[in-house]
Order: structure tokens, then sequence, then C-alpha cells
């Protein structure tokens, strides 16, 4: 199904789209924007704090803050 999704969506066929990967990048896109970890973790299904933290890696812009 997720490979049927990413065809429709124009996604590049040499790139390698998981429930993983895609799952990450929600992680890394919600961090970017600010959004609480706890939220974040509604969202995305996480159980624990760790679990989203070792998804998200933190942007340098987020870091300087």
């Amino acid at each position: 199904m997720l490979k049927a999704m990413a065809k429709d969506a124009g996604f590049l066929k040499h790139k390698r789209i998981t429930n993983h990967s895609v799952r990450k990048l929600l992680v890394q896109k919600l961090r970017n924007a600010n959004i609480p970890a706890t939220e974040t973790m509604a969202i995305t299904g996480h159980k624990n704090v760790q679990s989203i933290t070792n998804y998200s890696n933190i942007s340098v812009e987020q870091q300087q803050k």
C-alpha cells in the first residue's frame, strides 16, 4: 500500500520509502516546527520520549536557539 501511495505522490523510484522512513521524517518535521514532544508522540503513536529523540535530528537552527 505504501509503495502505491509513494508512486501516486510522484516519489522517485530510486528512493526507498518505508513506514519507518516516513515516521522518522514526520518526527523531524514536527520537531522543526517546534511541536511539543507530547503532541508528536500522540500523532506518531510513540510510547515514550526517548523513542522520538532517537528519530529526530535537531536542525542547526534549533541547536542555536
